[in-house]
């Protein structure tokens, strides 16, 4: 039984720290200080149309799908 204990608890430990640093890098990083800007390209890969998205203060920019 404390075998046991040790198997399922260093995944345990790993699970909740996964849980714990990753959820928030997949959070939308969007804004609403970012603006559109009148930059309009096809992406060449999957031929989709792109608006590019800037933020004033920072200067950084994001690409979004129209």
């Amino acid at each position: 039984m404390l075998t046991a204990l040790f198997a399922i608890l260093p995944i345990a430990l790993l699970v909740g720290l996964y849980l714990r640093f990753d959820r928030r890098r997949y959070r939308g990083r969007a804004t609403a200080a970012q603006r559109p800007t009148g930059e309009v390209f096809r992406d060449p890969a999957t031929g989709q149309r792109m608006r590019v998205y800037e933020d004033p203060e920072t200067g950084a920019r994001e690409y979004r799908p129209e």
